[in-house]
């Protein structure tokens, strides 16, 4: 018995798009604070960043998709620096150091519940668009950032990734 043309071709999108829906992971790392989902397991990795008189490290877990790079990373800063300026101002100084020498596209101030954020997109020279949102609570950074091709901004899966990141407390 021969299939119809059309009945392949739904069976063929229905096991693409179940192949898809089954590649995404929740992730959520011991000391991270959130969950978020991720197309695959990440690797993760400890970052050090250094400024002037200032060394910091940053925790990041980052998967590849085919189309895509999904990153998510934390940084703790010291009290005396996350004191001593409005979660506006952090978030004004990161966004500013992602952006330098790129194009900053599409700018929001959004919130987490009571955390503030923005997301943007970072055009670079070579083409590479970054979707990226940033949260500052208390003294720790978030940040999530999905590169891929111009409007990867747009596209459900970068959605996804946004939407699917909380916060969660921890007992004490």
């Amino acid at each position: 018995m021969r299939s119809s043309p059309v009945v392949l071709w739904i069976s063929l999108l229905l096991l693409c798009s179940g192949a898809a829906a089954q590649g995404w992971t929740a992730f959520s790392p011991e000391g991270g604070r959130y969950r978020i989902d991720m197309p695959g397991a990440p690797t993760v990795q400890a970052v050090p960043l250094s400024s002037p008189g200032q060394t910091m490290t940053m925790t990041e877990a980052k998967a590849q998709a085919p189309a895509a790079t999904y990153l998510v990373a934390y940084i703790d800063y010291p009290e005396r620096i996350a004191m001593s300026a409005s979660s506006d101002v952090m978030l004004d100084k990161v966004r500013d150091g992602m952006a330098a020498g790129n194009t900053l596209r599409a700018e929001k101030k959004i919130t987490l519940g009571r955390a503030q954020g923005r997301e943007f997109t970072v055009v670079e020279a070579n083409g590479a668009n970054t979707a990226v949102r940033l949260y500052w609570v208390r003294s720790r950074l978030y940040q999530l950032a999905v590169t891929g091709r111009a409007g990867i901004e747009n596209q459900p899966d970068t959605r996804h990734f946004f939407d699917s990141f909380a916060l969660i407390r921890t007992q004490s």
